[in-house]
């Protein structure tokens, strides 16, 4: 029988991580400290399954969320997806709820440049940046429309807890709001 190593998770925290991984996080925490918006914070092992998630939800006693990076084909035009980590994403019911042709996920070298982060580390807070600058912002309504949401702090192994209004304030940026139809998969 094999041992599994149980998922880690810290107690929930306030203020910075003492180190940073990555100089997209040092801008979200230095933004949210300058700011003065409230949040807190959990450490994980990464954070990359739904399983992962589900340890993460239960953290902090809040749904986590997923965040895509998107292109076109010839990548000129990202779209940053902020939907539920539980719903399948459908590139073709994206497309239309946007009216613009089929898209596919960006890869690392993208999202390094774009966002400054890896995959499983995609994070709205990653608007921030000036690089960022032609990412259109697109969300789930009913996700927007939650008090808080967690999502990465640019590492896959941070997590941060923050209201919506927050959030959009501090991006100086409010979402397109989008429907996505389909069912929310539990792991078995």
């Amino acid at each position: 029988m094999i041992d599994e190593k149980p998922f880690y998770t810290s107690e929930i925290k306030t203020g910075a991580p003492a180190e940073f991984t990555t100089d997209t996080q040092r801008l979200i925490y230095t933004s949210l400290e300058a700011a003065g918006i409230p949040y807190t914070r959990i450490e994980s092992d990464p954070g990359i399954s739904m399983d992962d998630c589900l340890n993460i939800d239960r953290a902090f006693g809040i749904d986590t969320v997923k965040t895509i990076l998107l292109t076109n084909r010839k990548k000129t035009q990202y779209w940053l997806y902020v939907t539920h980590a539980r719903k399948p994403f459908i590139t073709k019911e994206f497309g239309a709820a946007l009216g613009i042709p089929r898209v596919s996920f960006a890869d690392e070298e993208l999202m390094l440049s774009l966002l400054g982060t890896p995959h499983g580390a995609a994070t709205p807070f990653a608007l921030l940046r000036p690089e960022a600058a032609p990412v259109t912002f697109v969300m789930d309504r009913d996700v927007a429309a939650r008090p808080k949401i967690v999502i990465t702090d640019g590492d896959p192994c941070g997590f941060i807890a923050i209201a919506n209004t927050d959030l959009f304030s501090l991006l100086g940026r409010t979402p397109i709001l989008i429907e996505n139809p389909a069912e929310i998969v539990l792991p078995e």
